[in-house]
Order: C-alpha cells, then sequence, then structure tokens
C-alpha cells in the first residue's frame, strides 16, 4: 500500500489497506454522495471533507451482500454494508458504488465476517508442505505472531523463507478453498480479548466462532453512603473517549473509541446524587464513585 496524506480521522496505529473514490447511499431514500473509501485495519470509513459521513467498526459488520442498483443514470452492482455504530443497537445500512468491487468486498469480508473452524483449517493445510502447515496451525491456535518465532518455529534459513511460504503457498491456498487470504501481516493491532496493541505480527484472518456483542465486565459495591462501580474496558484508551449519563437509579455507558465501541445501561441498587460523583480510568479499568441521595 503507498503512503497517502495524513487523514484527520486516521487514528495514528490504524493503517489504511484500500482507499478509492465512489458514491455513497445511506438510506434507500437518500440520494448518492461522492466522496473517498477508506478501509483500515479497524474501520470502513466514507470521507467527504471536512467530514467523516460513514465509519463503521470491522467487527460491527454483521453482513455484506451484491445488489444491482441504480447509480446515477445506469443500473449498477453496488456493496450493501449492514452495521451497528454501537453493539446491542439497531443495523444500519450503506450502499457503496466503487470501481473494483469484488477487491472490496473480499478486503471487507476477510476483516469482518470471515469464519473459521478447526475443519477449515486443516482443510487447507492438507494441501500444504509439513513447513507451512506448522505456520498455519500455529497461528490458527495462538492467534499472532512475529516473523522471528514462526522462523524459529519450522528452523527456517531466513525470514524471507517464511515470508515466501506465507504469499506464494499459505494464501494462495486458502484463496482456492475459502475464497479469501488467512494471513495478514499488521504493524499494529489490538488483541480483541484483552485490548492490548501488538505491534509488528502476523495475524490469523476472520473470527474463530461467531460474534457475540462484548460484555462490559463489572462490580458494583455498596459502601454504605457510596456506590463503587469498576468497570473493565478494553481496547479503550483515553477517559475522553467514555460518554456518562447518570439517573436517579440508572447510569449508561457508551464510548466513542476508534478501537472499541461500547453501550450499557446499568439499574443501581439505591437512588444517588446525580451531581455528586467522580470518576478514574486507568489501564482500561474505569472506577466511578456514586453518592447515594439522601433517605436512600
Amino acid at each position: 500500500m503507498k503512503n497517502i496524506d495524513p487523514l484527520p480521522f486516521l487514528d495514528k496505529d490504524e493503517e489504511v489497506i484500500l482507499y478509492s473514490s465512489g458514491l455513497l447511499k445511506q438510506n434507500l431514500r437518500s440520494g448518492w454522495k461522492p466522496g473517498r473509501f477508506y478501509l483500515t485495519t479497524r474501520r470502513l470509513v466514507f470521507f467527504q471533507p471536512p467530514r467523516v459521513s460513514l465509519q463503521a467498526l470491522l467487527e460491527n459488520i454483521t453482513s455484506l451482500t451484491i445488489e444491482k442498483r441504480a447509480v446515477i443514470l445506469r443500473s449498477k452492482n453496488v456493496i450493501l454494508v449492514t452495521y451497528r455504530e454501537v453493539e446491542g443497537e439497531k443495523a444500519l445500512q450503506a450502499w457503496i458504488a466503487i470501481n473494483d468491487i469484488e477487491k472490496w468486498r473480499k478486503r471487507i469480508y476477510e476483516r469482518s465476517l470471515l469464519m473459521l473452524n478447526k475443519e477449515t483449517i486443516d482443510k487447507i493445510a492438507e494441501e500444504l508442505d509439513s513447513d507451512s502447515q506448522e505456520i498455519l496451525i500455529y497461528l490458527w491456535q495462538k492467534g499472532h505472531a512475529r516473523i522471528e518465532e514462526l522462523a524459529e518455529l519450522i528452523d527456517a534459513y531466513n525470514h524471507m523463507d517464511v515470508l515466501l511460504r506465507i504469499k506464494e503457498r499459505i494464501n494462495p491456498t486458502a484463496e482456492r478453498i475459502i475464497g479469501s487470504s488467512i494471513l495478514s501481516f499488521e504493524k499494529s493491532k489490538f488483541e480483541p480479548e484483552t485490548g492490548k496493541k501488538i505491534l509488528f505480527n502476523w495475524w490469523i484472518l476472520g473470527q474463530g466462532e461467531k460474534k457475540k456483542g462484548k460484555e462490559i465486565l463489572l462490580d458494583i459495591f455498596d459502601e454504605e453512603e457510596y456506590l463503587n462501580i469498576i468497570m473493565e474496558l478494553p481496547g479503550v484508551e483515553r477517559i475522553e473517549d467514555i460518554l456518562f449519563k447518570l439517573e436517579l437509579n440508572k447510569m449508561t455507558i457508551s464510548t466513542s473509541s476508534v478501537n472499541r465501541k461500547y453501550h450499557k445501561e446499568i439499574d443501581l441498587p439505591a437512588q444517588v446524587n446525580t451531581r455528586d460523583f467522580s470518576k478514574n480510568f486507568n489501564n482500561n479499568v474505569l472506577e466511578i464513585n456514586l453518592k447515594k441521595a439522601k433517605g436512600a
């Protein structure tokens, strides 16, 4: 991917995979809007300077189809993307008219909807040499690894031996069997389970099981005059990305982080003073202290 000018919406650890001019339609009654599409390591973005009209986290894309639509003065194939802006909320749809539509569909699919299981991995491995099999199965089990780790795994003569096996054997075999590459090098990527940022690793693409909404892990402690709430938010780095709404007996937490989006309503065990609270965020853990309302 050649270098492009810095983009105002791009996070410092986010990489652009594809970009191209195209047209966007966000509901059946709206017209087509011209702009530029970007597929990054985290999102699908439609940019109309100076604003972003569409941004869908790859993990929140729920379906991807090709449809025939009237575009300006003629009918053509477009990509229909169904996604959620925040996990748990109503699904949205967007139609994308763009050149090289199959390339875009494939790249979006392999990073959002590709489902893998052991049977599929075994089917690909059957057609590989023993060293390529070891690389594939190791990454399937671990999720990601540095090239030095893979070279040591197969006792490779040098790193180029590993790269050739990935680019000339493993990925082409996967393309033929499942219609998609299966291994990808990422300069920076967040580990879904831990929210930890991993640098310069090879990753296995796709999902190991059907995606479920990411549940916020939390504990609520009753401290007599206060409620102490501890919440874990993997993938969220700044307290500025956390949106906080407090009512007498309910609290709503949302996040606007590029890396992860959450939305959760929490029923409180006692009424609280909506103006007397404190919050602290460190190492992906949010701590909130709420003072109980008088008479609670």
